[in-house]
């Protein structure tokens, strides 16, 4: 019986050594920020973010124009790329609307270079359990060019996609 303990805690050991550097091997440890956001990543965000609240949220699309170019690209599968594409796919969701203080549900930002990264947390109705419901995270990403937005991807798919428990955002 003392063998069986004896090998039994040989095992332990081994596995409670080896187990940190088999998860280092596979899960590397994280780089910490090399620099803070420059003066050009800060005023990319802050452009991004009005862009967001005054003609995504609220709807003002008479707005884009100020802050995006006309040749935008746009990789969201259920719009047509381009001002007019964008104006038409997101003026079909609904009219103007006050414009918020704030983005509701905005987990994470980023802003690298010409690039700004949006990520908010969103509620959906489950597909699979009737009145229930799941959260998940939703990302925007922007490149800039010339202070204005060139180009946008999303995590969307082709479709109507899931029913929403929230109207924007």
């Amino acid at each position: 019986m003392k063998t069986i303990f004896a090998s039994a805690g040989i095992i332990l050991l081994a596995i409670t050594v080896a187990l940190p550097l088999w998860a280092e091997s596979i899960n590397p440890a994280t780089k910490p920020q090399a620099a803070p956001m420059t003066a050009q990543e800060k005023k990319n965000l802050e452009m991004v973010m009005d862009w967001w609240r005054e003609v995504l949220y609220a709807g003002h699309f008479d707005l884009a124009p100020k802050y995006q170019a006309e040749n935008y690209i746009q990789h969201n599968p259920n719009a047509d790329t381009g001002m007019a594409g964008f104006k038409a796919y997101f003026s079909a969701l609904g009219g103007e609307q006050p414009i918020p203080d704030k983005l509701d549900g905005l987990v994470a930002i980023q802003a690298d270079g010409d690039y700004v990264t949006l990520s908010f947390s969103r509620e959906y109705m489950d597909p699979a359990i009737p009145n229930e419901t799941y959260t998940t995270t939703w990302f925007d990403m922007f490149r800039i060019v010339n202070g204005k937005i060139v180009e946008h991807w999303d995590s969307a798919t082709k479709g109507p996609g899931p029913t929403r428990v929230q109207s924007r955002g």
